[in-house]
């Protein structure tokens, strides 16, 4: 019996430690959905694509675009990053500026990103610490004792966000994916994951 509650404790704190290391060391991107255009199913991209960040942070917008822009480069994408054509801060509502200014270029596919919501997230971890060595206690055998509680908070951002792909021809947008990311450290580690993320999708979705 002793052996069983030794390896539940042991557990117990590799999971607490897994999560101490997860929340404080990195920034994850979880692709929660992801819609695709039966008409466009399977087809790789061709020509030239403009990535977009929709966001009213220039640092953030410039970050992601330059990220994205260089690992599509890597699959054989000329992406190119809209921050060196489209100079005005974007929002939501500029879709009809940033397909013009895809013509303007050549591009045949648009690639944009925007946030849908955040939130800021505090997690607070209680969980007991045993002390060295293990009591007997007579008839209920062996145990290892606890020698106190630790509490340790947690806090980070996350971020909603949806990634569309549009023909830039026919306006219409043919792929789509909702992501979570969480957010503990730096935002430029957490927008080349969030990028990996994305890139990975489409890749799965035979576009890359």
């Amino acid at each position: 019996m002793h052996e069983n509650r030794s390896r539940t404790l042991l557990f117990r704190c590799a999971l607490w430690f897994g999560l101490a290391l997860g929340l404080g060391g990195c920034a994850t991107t979880h692709v929660e959905a992801i819609w695709s255009s039966p008409e466009y199913a399977g087809r790789a991209i061709t020509g030239k694509m403009l990535v977009v960040g929709v966001t009213r942070d220039e640092t953030v917008r410039r970050l992601y675009e330059d990220a994205m822009a260089a690992q599509l480069r890597t699959r054989g994408v000329d992406a190119v990053p809209s921050y060196g054509i489209v100079n005005a801060r974007l929002a939501g509502s500029d879709g009809t500026v940033l397909i013009g200014a895809a013509r303007r270029i050549g591009a045949t596919r648009l690639l944009s990103t925007a946030v849908l919501a955040h939130q800021h997230v505090q997690v607070v971890e209680v969980e007991p610490v045993p002390a060295l060595g293990w009591d007997y206690y007579g008839w209920y055998g062996y145990y290892w004792p606890y020698g106190y509680m630790r509490t340790e908070t947690y806090e980070f951002e996350r971020y909603y966000a949806s990634t569309t792909l549009t023909d830039v021809s026919s306006e219409k947008v043919y792929w789509s994916a909702r992501t979570r990311s969480e957010v503990p450290g730096r935002i430029e580690k957490a927008v080349n994951d969030f990028v990996s993320a994305i890139v990975d999708a489409l890749s799965e979705g035979g576009l890359l």
